[in-house]
């Protein structure tokens, strides 16, 4: 299991100077920022405070607290569901805490996912090897694992009531991952992403594609996009970060910027400069589109640019384009 993006270098002690707050998206809906990181606008979690309240994402335990500060602004003290994207931490590493503090909430997640968050073991050992034990610790916080009998196992098609005749369709879209899936609003007409599309900070919400090892395939990231183009969604909500309310002209982007990712690593030296070259060439791609210097210095720093390159490389080799 690997991550699409690194936010590094920050420690647990960071946290408590940052207030962060919800935001009322209408129809029952708010984005609430969960701090990941102890930086604002990195992690998007969505609540739906409808007849049965559901939550979508909970981000590591790390920085749980700031989620549960928007919660209780919220006064909110009980959910029915909190579900997951995926299982990268950065959207399911505090699904544990999350659900020791809402005893009644089901956790939804992907049946390719639902044992990992069962026994976090594996899970945990495959990040540690990247981020190292300090890295872990500092940047995810522990994983606590899930009773089997609390899990809602989730797959193409199935419905997640919000009460009221409302409800959440899943949607099962690998390509990031192969335990990844999108969640439609069909009242509100949100289609809430995780990393299926890719980061999108808010200024501005051009998007950059996520292409982590083990499990991207553009091909298949590709057809997702296509799948939720179809649903004529009234906007996007990205984890990284927000709500953006130009979905189709989103999607278009986000299928052409990631063509020109792949085409670009499989032009690359297999050379120690290779990940340099890689970084330059996209940060003066978005010079050329004209975007803010500002914004460029956000992507280029908090984006883990070997894993980038390692996914796209993996699937050029896995699919015999190398």
């Amino acid at each position: 299991m690997l991550h699409g993006f690194l936010l590094g270098g920050l420690t647990l002690s960071m946290l408590a100077d940052v207030e962060y707050s919800a935001t009322d998206l209408g129809d029952g809906l708010y984005q609430i920022d969960a701090g990941m990181h102890g930086q604002p606008e990195r992690l998007a979690c969505y609540l739906f405070d409808t007849p049965e309240r559901v939550l979508v994402e909970c981000g590591p335990s790390a920085s749980i607290e700031h989620l549960y500060q928007g919660l209780d602004e919220l006064g909110i003290d009980d959910l029915a569901a909190m579900v997951v994207t995926h299982i990268h931490l950065d959207h399911a590493g505090g699904a544990g805490h999350l659900a020791a503090r809402f005893p009644n909430a089901k956790i939804g997640v992907h049946s390719r996912g639902a044992r990992h968050l069962a026994d976090p073991t594996r899970l945990w050992k495959s990040a540690e090897r990247i981020y190292g034990q300090e890295g872990m610790r500092t940047l995810w916080g522990p994983m606590a694992p899930i009773a089997e009998d609390r899990l809602l196992v989730l797959d193409e098609g199935d419905l997640i009531p919000l009460g009221g005749g409302r409800s959440l369709r899943v949607m099962y879209t690998p390509g990031h991952a192969k335990h990844h899936v999108v969640y439609f609003d069909e009242v509100g007409g949100g289609c809430f992403v995780g990393d299926s599309v890719g980061i999108a900070f808010p200024h501005g919400h051009f998007t950059q594609p996520v292409t982590p090892p083990p499990d991207f395939d553009p091909d298949l990231v590709v057809e997702q996009l296509h799948r939720m183009a179809a649903l004529s969604p009234a906007f996007l909500g990205f984890a990284h970060f927000g709500a953006d309310q130009e979905p189709l002209q989103r999607l278009e982007e986000a299928e052409q910027r990631l063509g020109a990712w792949v085409t670009k690593v499989e032009s690359l030296p297999d050379s120690d400069s290779a990940i340099d070259d890689f970084r330059t060439w996209v940060m003066d791609g978005y010079r050329a589109d004209g975007v803010d210097e500002s914004i460029i210095t956000t992507y280029a720093t908090n984006t883990f640019w070997p894993m980038q390159v390692a996914g796209i490389r993996r699937w050029l080799e896995v699919s015999g384009r190398t």
